[in-house]
């Protein structure tokens, strides 16, 4: 025998709501490292782009002073900054006035990677040490042979 209450009963089973949570879990837990991915390799792009626009700013400053500046403030406002929010690290290696403290980064060889100046973004872990084979420079985006290179470190 049936007993209406002449209400439909509508809404969703606790089968029905785990099925429907499942689904987006893995929808979530899937999208989410492309997403990471992405993001950051925009963000690595944005400072090749933007080391390259500091590259021919600091040259354009050694063409008309005959000199490199000391610091990326004598062209810029302030201080620039990274797409992470890291400041944007420049080392005045030929012009230097005090050559005893310069610690020019190195590649896997030890060698020097410029001989003019160096500059380069920490990347996303805001961490770097002077050797690019070291791993926490190795999301270093730098400039490296004088400026005929600029991208991360793990590919230099």
């Amino acid at each position: 025998m049936l007993i209406q209450t002449g209400q439909n009963q509508r809404g969703f089973t606790l089968v029905e709501f785990s099925m429907a949570l499942l689904v987006a879990v893995l929808v979530i837990g899937t999208a989410t490292p492309a997403y990471i991915y992405l993001v950051d390799k925009a963000r690595t792009n944005k400072t090749i782009d933007e080391l390259r626009s500091m590259q021919r700013e600091i040259d354009r400053y050694e063409r008309k002073n005959n000199r490199y500046p000391d610091s990326l403030l004598e062209i810029y406002p302030q201080q620039p900054m990274d797409p992470w929010g890291n400041f944007y690290q420049y080392l005045n290696i030929r012009n230097a006035s005090n050559p005893s403290i310069i610690n020019p980064r190195t590649d896997n060889s030890f060698k020097r990677l410029n001989i003019d100046y160096d500059l380069y973004s920490t990347g996303a872990d805001a961490l770097s040490l002077g050797p690019i084979a070291a791993s926490e420079s190795q999301d270093d985006i730098l400039r490296g042979d004088n400026g005929d290179y600029i991208g991360l470190a793990r590919e230099y």
